[in-house]
């Protein structure tokens, strides 16, 4: 009975163990699966190899391992033999053959499976604890019944009490007081679990607060990355509203591009059609803004362009549309203009605006402006229509320098006409349909010709010959006035050289425009006609404007002096019509003055154009410079002319402008022709 009473003991035993094992097996499987929770919904392996390792350390636990929902190993470690066999979930120890005990616990996060974790516990332990037992129990029954029955009772005591102290260990665990931790007595296998389980409790206690740390600071992170996605946001739109503004307006000016103001055109069209509202397009351009590039350089042209949309700024309403169409055009919408008075109106007001001297790096420059007016519904129905006929109006102001132009159809074909003379001029200059006609220079003293003056005429294939004042203004307003001169220059200087060579010592007169005289590149371009024909300087006389100097007085007096550095004579011609200042004429290497014809014409019946000669003549005199007359067209004016001592005159009396070929024969048949120099 009692080795009956044994053997079921150890039954009873072995089958307590096998419970208490399965639960501890149960409530490690659960531990390890709580712990892996944010590495697996993370997918942070390295994680999850560490988790395993922890695992691992843990007594009596030979493998373990991480899956995902779809059964793939995420994380794993162990006894490689133990990994390799199947998988037998909370067998009873019949059935057990590898002396593995296998759990899993499910990975659930909010009521959804992410995966499960498997772990095996080794039966060993347990298994030797009973065989011990059985010897021990039979030993006893040999040597004293009674012992051994005692024994097995204390024995079964001892257990029990051990079992349950981890068995209320595993609950406490399970309900979440991870760190607690069982009494340990002794030194025994019993002992020994209960160490093993206080250590695992332990390391799920660091685990789990490792855990609180990466979620408070995952927390962080995220609460970070909200606030840099915030912050990007915020600079994306500030980007972006840059990026539209950089797009529809004007880098220099801030003002409204052509692609906006196009739109606010369509825009005022259709309010217009809808309320039959008529308003004003004008179109704006600046006179002498190319001059102010081309000899101030384009820095200077950025400030004249900066302080004109600040003047129209400040000049025109809230209502009002100004743009900068590119260069130096704008456009205005104003809707509040309805009629032709009240364009009249707002174009002087903005013509006198602009007028007014620009301060300009310790300059006065006076720019000057040319506007162009459309109406509608009167000048077009359409923004392309309305904005084509501002446009026209405006070049018509421009040619008529009338300051503003309200179009009218007649200006379509004059448009027309000065955009083809335009093309018509470009190609007289590249295919030589530009002439020159000379006119001598007669001195009082020897009657004979000193020099002559070279003047531009066009051979027009259609219009016929054509005068200076029919095209020379197009030139300026076009730019082509700069390769015209250079023709003009390139021309008359091999005329003379040819006179030269044929022993006729004569200089020779080109008229120079004020666009020229505010070139800075003009005095290295007149060297490099000089150079290219091979003339002497000497030969050259300039003959430059009153008008011109006065426009920009520094700079021309610079360029005088750099033409008069190379050799060339300077000459003032229409003195008397401009502005020039005595302070200029002394500071200025200037060699003769011309009188303007309007003086000499009438100075024999006119007694105020007599005295006006005589002073000027006499002022040139006093400065030490040549006095020409020009405009002598009978021999009572050169008899006057010649007791007032001027030095040279020019005029139809003597000849008109000619051709060369014209001129050798009057240089053969006038009594003031040149003769040949023999030898």
């Amino acid at each position: 009975m009692l080795f009956i009473l044994i053997l079921s003991s150890m039954n009873l035993l072995r089958s307590s163990n096998q419970d208490e094992l399965q639960k501890r097996a149960q409530t490690a499987a659960q531990l390890f699966a709580s712990v892996t929770q944010s590495a697996v919904l993370s997918s942070d392996l390295a994680s999850l190899d560490s988790f395993v390792k922890e695992v691992l350390t843990n007594p009596g636990i030979v493998y373990a391992r991480v899956l995902d929902r779809r059964n793939v190993v995420l994380a794993q470690g162990g006894d490689p033999q133990a990994l390799k066999r199947l998988f037998h979930p909370h067998q009873i120890f019949d059935d057990i053959t590898d002396a593995i005990l296998d759990a899993q616990a499910d990975i659930v996060i909010e009521k959804i499976h992410y995966g499960r974790v498997e772990i095996g516990i080794s039966t060993d332990t347990i298994s030797a604890v009973l065989a011990a037992a059985r010897e021990r129990t039979t030993a006893i029954a040999i040597v004293e019944l009674l012992v051994v029955g005692l024994f097995s009772f204390f024995l079964g005591l001892y257990l029990t009490r051990g079992l349950d102290a981890l068995k209320q260990a595993t609950l406490k665990i399970s309900q979440g007081e991870l760190g607690y931790e069982v009494e340990v007595r002794g030194h025994d296998e019993l002992a020994q679990t209960a160490h093993a389980f206080n250590e695992m409790s332990k390391e799920l206690r660091v685990l789990y607060d490792q855990r609180k740390r990466a979620e408070e600071e995952l927390s962080k992170l995220n609460e970070d990355l909200e606030r840099r996605v915030n912050l990007r946001t915020e600079q994306l739109t500030a980007a972006y509203q840059k990026i539209e503004h950089q797009a529809l307006h004007d880098s220099l000016t801030k003002l409204p591009n052509r692609t906006l103001f196009q739109d606010r055109l369509q825009q005022t069209l259709l309010t217009g059609q809808r309320e039959n509202r008529p308003f004003a397009l004008v179109m704006m351009d600046l006179n002498k803004f190319k001059t102010i590039n081309d000899t101030l350089g384009h820095h200077s042209g950025d400030l004249v362009l900066q302080e004109t949309a600040s003047r129209l700024r400040g000049i025109l309403r809230q209502s009002d549309t100004i743009a900068r169409l590119g260069g130096d055009e704008f456009a205005m919408i104003l809707p509040t203009v309805k009629d032709m008075p009240a364009a009249a109106t707002a174009a002087n007001k903005i013509i006198d605006t602009i007028n007014k001297g620009m301060e300009l790096e310790g300059q006065t420059l006076n720019i000057g402006t040319s506007l162009g007016i459309a109406l509608y519904p009167r000048d077009g129905n359409d923004a392309g229509l309305l904005m084509r006929h501002a446009d026209i109006a405006m070049y018509a102001a421009k040619r008529s320098k009338s300051g503003f132009m309200l179009y009218s159809e007649d200006l379509d074909q004059s448009s027309s006409g000065q955009i083809n003379l335009q093309k018509d001029l470009t190609r007289a200059i590249t295919e030589n349909q530009l002439v020159l006609h000379y006119q001598p220079k007669i001195d009082f003293a020897s009657e004979r010709v000193s020099g002559v003056e070279a003047l531009v005429r066009w051979q027009h294939p259609e219009h016929g010959l054509m005068f200076p004042g029919d095209f020379l203004q197009l030139a300026e307003d076009s730019g082509l006035i700069k390769p015209m001169t250079r023709w003009i220059l390139l021309t008359a200087l091999n005329q003379c050289k040819k006179w030269h060579e044929e022993g006729r010592d004569l200089t020779i007169s080109v008229n120079v425009s004020s666009a020229s005289l505010q070139d800075v590149q003009f005095p290295n371009d007149v060297a490099a006609v000089l150079n290219e024909v091979g003339a002497s300087p000497a030969w050259l006389e300039l003959e430059l404007s009153e008008l011109g100097i006065m426009l920009e007085p520094p700079r021309a007096m610079d360029i005088i002096i750099r033409l008069s550095e190379l050799g060339v004579r300077i000459v003032i011609d229409d003195f008397g019509t401009g502005y020039s200042s005595m302070a200029y004429l002394r500071k200025l290497p200037i060699a003769k003055i011309k009188v303007d014809r309007s003086f000499v014409h009438d100075m024999l019946g006119n007694k105020n154009d007599e005295v006006i000669v005589r002073s000027i003549i006499g002022l040139g005199h006093n400065l030490g410079l040549n006095v020409i007359a020009e405009g002598v067209e009978n021999m009572a004016t050169w008899d006057q002319l010649k007791s007032l001592q001027c030095d040279a005159a020019q005029g139809y009396c003597m000849a008109r402008p000619i051709t060369a070929e014209e001129l050798e024969r009057w240089f053969r048949e006038s009594p003031h022709g040149l003769k040949l120099k023999k030898g």
